[in-house]
């Protein structure tokens, strides 16, 4: 499902504008290195090279500010300072922030979908996997069903921000959103997953995702009506690619 994706992680600010992938870059997921794009395209290799591209741990960003966590943290929850937290609750400093608030000129920028997709695929990573690999579900797929079913799951990280972002034609996005759904269904149920477990093993994966919007909206405070607008969104785009996804398996399967 979605956690085939594996990516790195990120960080943000959120005015509940999704922006075009210019107006923001790619975000690592802890060091202050330069970001590597999950889908991997020359345009963001070459925004990667761009200084504004710099992501901080919280420790890096207080050595920088010469602060102490505490105050950083109360920084950023007042918003002074433009932050990202992971899907794992882990804060993320844009380092070219950080320098314009030493010169008294604090800034906040829109995310860009980009952003928003890496940041929701961070989550896939490390710990996330290995409690998927505990269930048996997991253990049912060999090694390449899972080489198949990740860049499925990339792009259906990538889908899933375009549709709540309102770019592209969103028609074509649940026709092909479903089509994955179909195969994710298809491929659960070749391994020899119940109904119950392809299920289970969908929502699952697809929590990072909803996590990741969630954090946005509450950390932003993103007007209400806005934010509901984009839970909506969501929750429709989701249940979509869900419902095929049943439905794929039940008709490999027989089942009812």
């Amino acid at each position: 499902m979605f956690s085939y994706a594996g990516s790195a992680g990120s960080a943000g600010s959120f005015d509940g504008t999704i922006a075009s992938d210019d107006s923001m870059p790619d975000a690592p997921q802890a060091k202050p290195e330069r970001p590597t794009s999950a889908r991997g395209s020359d345009r963001t290799a070459a925004a990667a090279d761009q200084p504004d591209n710099t992501w901080l741990s919280i420790d890096a960003a207080c050595k920088l500010l010469g602060v102490d966590q505490s105050t950083l943290r109360r920084w950023s929850d007042s918003g002074k300072i433009p932050v990202f937290r992971t899907p794992g609750g882990h804060r993320r400093y844009n380092e070219d922030d950080l320098r314009a608030l030493v010169r008294g000129e604090p800034r906040r920028r829109r995310v860009s979908r980009q952003v928003l997709t890496t940041m929701s695929m961070s989550a896939y990573e490390h710990d996330y996997i290995r409690q998927a690999q505990t269930r048996p579900w997991y253990r049912a797929y060999d090694q390449r069903t899972l080489d198949e079913l990740r860049p499925l799951g990339r792009r259906m990280v990538d889908l899933t921000i375009r549709y709540i972002s309102g770019r592209g034609e969103r028609g074509d996005i649940i026709a092909e959103s479903r089509e994955i759904g179909h195969e994710y269904g298809c491929c659960s149920a070749r391994v020899g997953l119940s109904t119950s477990e392809a299920l289970e093993a969908f929502l699952f994966f697809r929590n990072p995702v909803v996590q990741a919007v969630t954090n946005y909206i509450e950390d932003e405070n993103v007007p209400t009506r806005r934010a509901a607008r984009i839970t909506s969104e969501l929750t429709h785009f989701l249940d979509a690619v869900l419902i095929e996804t049943i439905r794929a398996h039940q008709e490999q399967t027989g089942g009812d």
